[in-house]
């Protein structure tokens, strides 16, 4: 009687064909990947080369480096706008130096008759009764610091500050006014602040935060930080 062909392979030539067939599967997916490799490696070489024409060698550094290890870089300012003297309503005042960029608040004076703050912790106020920037005297500015407790306002970082860090002010209609720092110093909580304020005399800005030691009883700190900015042009 003939032999009836198998209908199933040995178990030892399947164990061989799965084999051969998984490693088949294996080395497809590595070509695969490399492929894939390749392709991203040429598409970053063309982006390298490309950012490095326009925006120069070190373009991958300060794009892809932590923030803390960015190195410093000129701080682009304001062209035609900010050689213009007329006075604006500010809406935004920015110190790069600091990464300051704040809406302004239109402040006035409180029932007793002190300055008033910002409503919004990280907005910066304009004392409105004063000078415009742009005008003779002084444009006075202030802001918090925080709330005594965990939470951060605009000017935060106000005391590192340095002479000759620039300050911005804008409109609503984006004309730019340009200052450079000139003084800082600290004052204490009754000390005269009335030349601050003058409405005479050459245009500034002046800006005014917290500083020094918590005092519980009064809610306030013991000192006031003052920034003094005169017209970069």
């Amino acid at each position: 009687m003939p032999k009836k062909p198998l209908l199933l392979l040995p178990a030892s030539r399947y164990r061989f064909a799965y084999r051969r067939e998984a490693w088949a599967n294996v080395l497809r997916s590595v070509a695969i990947a490399a492929g894939i490799f390749v392709v991203l490696v040429g598409l970053a070489d063309i982006t390298s080369r490309m950012a490095q024409s326009v925006l120069g060698e070190d373009a991958l550094f300060d794009a892809f480096a932590p923030a803390a290890a960015l190195r410093p870089v000129a701080v682009p300012l304001p062209a035609a706008q900010a050689s213009s003297s007329a006075a604006l309503v500010p809406t935004r005042l920015k110190v790069p130096s600091l990464g300051i960029d704040a809406q302004v608040e239109e402040i006035g004076h409180k029932a007793d008759g002190s300055m008033g703050t910002p409503k919004d912790f990280m907005h910066a106020g304009w004392w409105s009764e004063g000078s415009r920037p742009g005008e003779a005297g002084s444009a006075v500015f202030d802001g918090h610091v925080n709330n005594a407790l965990t939470r951060a306002g605009v000017f935060e970082h106000l005391s590192q500050i340095s002479k000759g860090d620039y300050i911005t002010v804008s409109d609503a209609a984006g004309k730019t006014l340009v200052y450079t720092v000139s003084e800082v110093a600290l004052y204490d909580t009754d000390a005269s602040t009335a030349s601050l304020f003058s409405k005479t005399g050459p245009s500034r800005l002046v800006l005014i935060t917290c500083e020094g030691e918590w005092l519980e009883d009064e809610r306030s700190y013991d000192k006031r930080l003052v920034v003094v900015a005169k017209p970069a042009y």
